[in-house]
């Protein structure tokens, strides 16, 4: 909604409200104040009048104002947050106005919510106008245009919409990429203009493709490898790569200098939906949870021994490193426990699967020995 002419007197209300506007940009920008004279008024009281910016508005003379403030904060070495700011800080300083005007006879009680909402639009018209002046402003260098091309890649944009700067930025699609998740950090070790990367961010990543060999690409820190995809599908790659180096962290996967998402399919398998697999744990490893924890892990050791072997006793005594009658008395134990479920197919499958979670996951520090696999 907007400051329309249902709004009786729209276009003086409309300028009263633009008058604070840009008062308030002037004094958040006093060193621009001298730009944003009556054609800047007039602009704002116009987008404040109309559903959305149009190419009549865009050409105004008052819309110049808000683009040559975009460039002197370029030239100046300064960012768009600060205009970002003051737009709205101004926006915030007519509500004040607009709420008296709202309570004038005759004004109806939609003009409150049409003008903030028309604050708020007007507040991104100017952003927009200040924004793309400032960026073609801009001569980006090599580098940031290969920033802001790993950013568009990772974004799951389609090729048609980063092509054209993939090739600004002389990096050639290959066929499949792997991205690359490191620890902060993270050391450039050596690379050609192949590989995209940001090493200086929270969560440093990279993306090669799949035909460099990446152990030469970082140094200095660990890092985890995603699967190979085609370029428009990296942030998939990224999201398992980062899915792996966290579980790198938590001790579920071993450590090691470059871990690869492939070699450890199973594990992101139970770990995808951790609520259903502590279920399954609970459900299935029931029977010895209230044991003592050094029989509990005893026992499990054996339950997965047995589940796992082909022969009887002696082989599981072997993998085990104990002696058969040992076993023979878990066993007996175990089929105690368990009863008929030890036959059932289903449940020896969840109990498999039970049991490769426990023995994945981390004892609390003061527990007792993991279990281990057969």
């Amino acid at each position: 909604m907007t400051l329309t002419a249902s709004h009786a007197p729209a276009r003086s209300a409309a300028l009263v409200i633009a008058r604070v506007v840009v008062d308030g940009i002037r004094h958040s920008l006093p060193e621009h104040a001298s730009l944003f004279d009556a054609r800047a008024t007039e602009f704002v009281a116009s987008v404040l009048e109309h559903d959305r910016m149009n190419s009549a508005l865009g050409i105004a003379a008052g819309a110049d104002a808000f683009r040559q403030v975009g460039v002197a904060e370029y030239a100046a070495g300064k960012d768009l947050e600060r205009l970002s700011r003051a737009y709205h800080s101004s926006g915030r300083a007519a509500l004040p106005v607009l709420a008296s005007l709202s309570r004038q006879p005759g004004a109806g009680s939609s003009v409150m919510d049409s003008g903030v909402e028309a604050l708020l639009r007007c507040a991104d018209v100017l952003i927009r106008l200040s924004t793309s002046a400032y960026r073609a402003a801009h001569t980006p260098s090599v580098a940031e245009l290969r920033q802001e091309l790993l950013k568009e890649l990772l974004s799951g944009r389609p090729p048609a919409k980063w092509a054209g700067l993939a090739a600004e930025a002389g990096w050639v699609p290959p066929a499949r990429v792997v991205a690359v998740a490191a620890e902060p950090g993270a050391v450039r070790s050596s690379f050609g203009p192949e590989v995209l990367a940001d090493l200086g961010g929270e969560y440093p990543h990279l993306l090669v493709p799949d035909d460099v060999e990446i152990s030469g690409v970082l140094a200095g820190t660990r890092a985890a490898v995603g699967p190979a995809v085609a370029p428009a599908e990296a942030a998939v790659s990224l999201r398992w790569a980062r899915r792996t180096l966290e579980l790198v962290r938590r001790e579920v996967i071993e450590d090691g200098p470059l871990v690869h998402w492939s070699d450890h399919l199973t594990t992101h398998w139970l770990f995808a939906d951790e609520v259903l697999t502590s279920a399954l744990v609970t459900r299935s490893l029931a029977p010895i949870a209230d044991l003592p924890a050094n029989e509990r892990t005893k026992l499990a050791e054996t339950l997965d021994a047995m589940l796992a072997a082909r022969g009887g006793a002696p082989e599981i005594a072997e993998n085990l490193g104990v002696h058969p009658q040992t076993v023979r008395n878990r066993l007996r134990r175990l089929r105690v426990l368990f009863g008929s479920r030890l036959d059932d197919p289903q449940a020896r499958l969840d109990l498999r699967i039970a049991l490769r979670v426990e023995l994945l996951t981390p004892e609390p520090a003061g527990t007792t020995t993991p279990i281990r696999a057969a």
